[in-house]
């Protein structure tokens, strides 16, 4: 008898474990659950939300509007300044920025028309929205007798200066 008294408690044991383990697992659950519920149903909560995804939604909405108020090829837009005029003793002094050109001086053309300077150039940029290209043309009406044989053209880093002569 003993040996059937120690079998059946052996499996009062091994029942009595998987009972409180059920019951454990139960409250550990309800418990979760009543805290999740309590704090969706907490009014603070929900304005906080709330508030996050109006945030979220307009950030998102600024970088869409970014994106294509940039893109836009039919809004008109500033070009940097990209040729300069200056008049120094005996020769004026036409300084081209190149940085928005590429970086390249071949990307400038000058044209000497009577005392009419004209610098025009183009650059085709490729960027993962498609080509872009930018040409420009500046002209300048210049009083003096320039000398179109003595026309110099130099580069100084990001700078391509044209020197051209005149007799007063």
């Amino acid at each position: 008898m003993l040996e059937e008294e120690r079998h059946s408690h052996h499996w009062l044991k091994v029942i009595g474990v998987i009972l409180a383990t059920f019951l454990g697992a139960f409250l550990a659950f309800y418990f979760a659950v009543d805290m999740t519920f309590n704090k969706m149903m907490n009014p603070d909560y929900q304005i906080r939300k709330m508030e996050k995804m109006m945030q979220h939604q307009e950030k998102k909405f600024h970088k869409f509007e970014d994106r294509v108020m940039q893109d836009n090829p039919f809004e008109p837009r500033m070009a940097p300044m990209l040729v300069n005029l200056a008049k120094e003793a005996n020769e004026y002094k036409v300084i081209v920025n190149l940085k928005p050109l590429g970086g390249d001086e071949k990307n400038v053309n000058v044209k000497l028309d009577e005392n009419i300077v004209t610098i025009s150039g183009e650059v085709e940029k490729n960027s993962r929205h498609g080509e872009k290209i930018m040409n420009f043309s500046q002209s300048f009406y210049l009083d003096e007798n320039l000398n179109p044989d003595k026309i110099t053209k130099v580069r100084k880093g990001d700078k391509y200066i044209i020197t051209i002569p005149f007799e007063e």
